[in-house]
Parts: C-alpha cells; structure tokens; sequence
C-alpha cells in the first residue's frame, strides 16, 4: 500500500513538474521512495533534467541518491539544533 501511494504521488508531482503550471513544485520526502527502489531514480533525474526552465523542484528528505545530487543545483544537508520532539511534542497534522 504505501509503495502504491509512493508511485502515485511521484506520477502526480512528476506531471505538475513537466506540465509548467507551476513555478515551484516541493516533492516532500522523495528521497525515501527513491532509496528503497519503489520509484525509479532515472526517472525522477530525467524529469528534473527536462523539466520547463520556470519549473523550480525542492526534493526533501535524508540520503539524497547520488544520480539526484548529480542533477541538483543545490545541495543541503541540515542537522538539527533543536526539535519539538525533543519537549515531548506530538507530530502534528
């Protein structure tokens, strides 16, 4: 099931990207579908490669492919300072 709904989501943001409605498309946490194999990192880095100029991506998430380092513009690793986990404070919706 959730690498059904990681397959869909990634057929959803990879249409926003490549239809050039958007100037911004946030694909949040995509590392992690890519990583365990259930979306394809050459298609995610061929549609990053090809997408309209005005189309900008942020991909989030740990542990960034290599193939996506390697088409990326810009890189960043954060680390956390402080988190509200930390305080005993529920994920919220």
């Amino acid at each position: 099931r959730s690498k059904a709904l990681a397959v869909a989501g990634w057929e959803e943001g990879k249409a926003a990207i490549l239809g050039g409605d958007y100037d911004l498309v946030v694909l949040d946490e995509v590392t992690y579908p890519v990583s365990w194999g259930w979306v394809d990192v050459d298609d995610v880095a061929n549609t990053l490669r090809t997408r309209p100029p005005k189309v900008h991506v942020v991909l989030t998430g740990r542990n960034a492919h290599e193939r996506l380092v390697e088409v990326a513009d810009t890189v960043t690793e954060m680390r956390k300072v402080k988190h509200a986990f930390d305080a005993d404070v529920p994920a919220q919706r």
